[in-house]
């Protein structure tokens, strides 16, 4: 059958969306702990450059991760190397969450 996937790439399209997905949940949070420290008023947040930043910088860090991540897993890294990448990036979000 000429429309099934590959065994090999089954596995690969799950850990794209999920790395888009935490890269993406942890842009929003860096996003959300900007404002707070720049002490933006609430009318700013969802009015222009608020709107664009809080629909625009997850994106592209969900982009961006999940592609650091793609080429980490392409190069042979798996399970407790890539898990510690993900601890290692969570502990940077964590540092700015307690600034």
């Amino acid at each position: 059958m000429p429309d099934q996937v590959p065994s090999g790439s089954r596995g690969y399209l799950p850990f794209v969306i999920g790395a888009f997905a935490f890269g993406w949940l942890l842009g929003l949070v860096v996003v959300f702990k900007l404002w707070l420290l720049a002490r933006a008023p609430h009318w700013m947040i969802f009015s222009g450059m608020g709107y664009i930043s809080l629909m625009m910088a997850p994106a592209f860090g969900g982009f961006a991760f999940a592609r650091w991540i793609g080429r980490l897993a392409s190069r042979g890294w798996r399970g407790a190397p890539l898990g510690l990448v993900g601890l290692g990036v969570c502990g940077l979000v964590a540092g700015l969450l307690a600034l």
